[in-house]
């Protein structure tokens, strides 16, 4: 009985996520640590839990926990040393955390531009968007580890451009062959977006969260654009050129990939519920582990907190460098 509370209480914090107290002193988001990395998250911990359908759907998911802890803190980071080598080249203050310096920045390029530039019209800085490849085989092993089938039978969509074999039809032309367009029906190898996985809610929230979590996204060119402007006080100028031209790829990089992360973290809530939803049956089949069990989802939902806050500062700074530096798509 002992046991059966704790696994419910550990599903209850998951539901809520952030309504459970963390154990890490604090939200993350901060840029100064915060805790997280998966420190507290060891799926291995409690042994070999993945003998059965339940708790082959909680060591997915116990893992895919990990891994988006651990890469939430390291995407925030890339966000804080972007501003950072651009603070840098502002003269203005590197230090603080995550939010405090990416505000100095944005507040710092606002200032440069409108005092270095007598603009008649406007001054553009103009970007090739980031392109993120996402490896669907990958996530179709995860699937088919987690459910207990065989790669072939699991069905992934690409949400942007198949950049492998289409199982239907293909934006570029024919079906059932390889694809560099849009693919409507199953796409394998190669997505150049997000992957959408056909699965159980628990194995398809692992399986985006932990592809999303290795996609990977190239800088985009970044190229500033005067548009009938004269320089006043080309010291300026120079100095905000210099800090466009070394962060903004990176944080533009970084945003594209917040964006498919962002995806997947509701997925990764959804998860949570229902786990709630099949609490009797996991306690029943995790049995003598249940303690165990118990502690890594309350380590979870401690690391739900950080998790998100992570998400909002870097999604939050980096649109407002990005608004600063005049950035537009081209």
């Amino acid at each position: 009985m002992y046991r059966q509370r704790v696994v419910l209480l550990a599903l209850v914090c998951l539901l809520g996520l952030a309504a459970c107290p963390s154990s890490r002193g604090g939200a993350g988001g901060s840029g100064r640590g915060g805790g997280g990395g998966a420190a507290g998250i060891s799926p291995d911990a409690c042994g070999s839990i993945n003998t059965s359908p339940v708790g082959r759907k909680l060591y997915s998911f116990l893992v895919a926990s990990a891994e988006l802890d651990r890469a939430s803190l390291e995407l925030e980071g890339s966000v804080a040393n972007a501003c950072r080598d651009m603070a840098r080249s502002l003269d203005v203050d590197p230090g603080g955390d995550t939010r405090e310096v990416c505000t100095r920045v944005s507040q710092s390029l606002q200032d440069n531009l409108q005092v270095s530039v007598n603009t008649e019209s406007r001054l553009v800085t103009k970007y090739t968007p980031s392109v993120c490849s996402t490896d669907l085989d990958f996530s179709a092993g995860i699937v088919a580890e987690c459910e207990a089938r065989a790669t072939a039978d699991v069905n992934i969509r690409c949400d942007g451009r198949c950049s492998g074999t289409c199982n239907g039809a293909c934006s570029t032309g024919g079906s059932g062959g390889q694809c560099a367009g849009v693919c409507n029906g199953r796409c394998s190898g190669g997505c150049d977006g997000y992957a959408d996985v056909d699965a159980s809610v628990e194995c398809k929230a692992s399986a985006e969260i932990r592809t999303t979590m290795r996609t990977t996204c190239t800088e985009p060119t970044v190229e500033v654009v005067r548009e009938n402007v004269t320089v006043v006080d080309d010291s300026k100028f120079q100095k905000a050129m210099a800090a466009i031209n070394i962060g903004l790829p990176k944080l533009l990089a970084a945003s594209k990939k917040l964006e498919l992360a962002g995806k997947a973290l509701v997925q990764w809530v959804s998860t949570g519920a229902s786990l709630v939803k099949s609490s009797g049956q996991l306690v029943a089949q995790i049995g003598e582990k249940g303690f165990c069990v118990g502690s890594q989802l309350v380590a979870v939902a401690a690391a739900s907190t950080n998790i998100q806050a992570r998400f909002t500062v870097s999604i939050e700074v980096s649109a407002s460098v990005s608004g600063s530096a005049g950035a537009t798509a081209r």
